[in-house]
């Protein structure tokens, strides 16, 4: 699929611009902008990609492997290294806005899974066909998925 950056996109259930691709002039660096809306829970996997993530309004709880849950507010930064287990919720009633910087393995994943907003609702839960999607573009890329019981470890209920 070509992304444009002008386009907003749902991408397990978090609507997302696709800002900055790798190229030739960014090389392996991505940027992405993203809302994440009350409610939103991204479960807990792991990735080669480092990300940081820039809050410029709302809050974010992130977990990490090591460190546990943490709150992050307008004007902070999270970062999480590449192979770090981490997990990130907005238990806030405000969507939170992020700007992420990645890779190039982490853009492709995200551009694999996304879907116009035009044509995808960001509030609906995945379709099982939706579900062996994400899965197989995890395996092709190497990411780990925690299951059921890893996120419950963590506070996370997968419904």
């Amino acid at each position: 699929m070509s992304l444009s950056s002008n386009q907003t996109y749902v991408v397990l259930g978090v609507l997302m611009q696709f800002l900055v691709a790798p190229d030739a002039t960014s090389g392996n660096v991505a940027m992405l902008h993203s809302e994440l809306r009350p409610g939103t829970i991204i479960p807990l996997h792991n990735h080669a990609d480092s990300e940081i993530f820039y809050l410029p309004s709302g809050s974010l709880e992130a977990y990490e492997e090591q460190e546990g849950w943490k709150t992050f507010g307008p004007g902070q930064a999270i970062a999480i290294t590449g192979r770090v287990k981490h997990a990130i919720r907005n238990v806030s009633d405000k969507s939170a806005l992020a700007i992420a910087v990645t890779g190039r393995d982490l853009y492709s994943f995200f551009a694999e899974l996304a879907a116009p907003l035009e044509s995808a609702s960001p509030s609906a839960p995945p379709t099982p066909e939706q579900m062996q999607h994400l899965f197989a573009v995890a395996a092709k890329y190497g990411y780990w998925l925690g299951s059921p019981e890893d996120n419950a470890a963590i506070g996370i209920t997968l419904g």
